[in-house]
């Protein structure tokens, strides 16, 4: 699958939409004593969460309407330093690039006291009708809130 962010995008060109301060809690590491791999796509599925909510999009309810869906059919991350129990991060989601019937979002985890990029990566969304399963126009008032 061909990115949509490059890698100088996703660690410091893009601009954001949302972000989200979290400290990395002692059950998000690992033995090694760094964040397990997937807890990294955690943050940014709690920072995309939090920045549809900011911009009026109420995901529960659509989920629950069921008329148009939203999953998630392709993941990625890059760690670029290691995040131990106790560092405070930044998870910004960057502003997507959006098409027809789908999306993707970047993001980037940057530790806030050295100020570097600890972790890259995007998502990819595509809209879906709900009762058929497949894919359909972005809706207006989702377009205008990720634009």
């Amino acid at each position: 699958m061909k990115r949509a962010f490059s890698v100088d995008e996703l660690k410091q060109t893009a601009p954001r939409l949302a972000v989200e301060r979290r400290a990395v809690r002692f059950q998000d590491v690992d033995a090694a004593g760094i964040v397990f791999y997937p807890r990294v796509l955690e943050y940014f599925s709690d920072a995309y969460m939090i920045a549809l909510k900011e911009r009026g999009i109420d995901l529960p309810a659509m989920i629950a309407g069921g008329t148009i869906k939203l999953p998630l059919v392709h993941a990625e991350a890059d760690y670029l330093l290691p995040l131990r129990f106790g560092d405070t991060v930044e998870v910004e989601v960057l502003a997507p690039k959006l098409g027809d019937t789908s999306f993707t979002v970047g993001y980037r985890v940057t530790m806030t006291t050295a100020g570097r990029v600890a972790a890259i990566g995007q998502t990819v969304h595509v809209c879906i009708d709900g009762a058929r399963f497949t894919p359909c126009p972005l809706p207006d008032d989702l377009r205008s809130a990720l634009a």
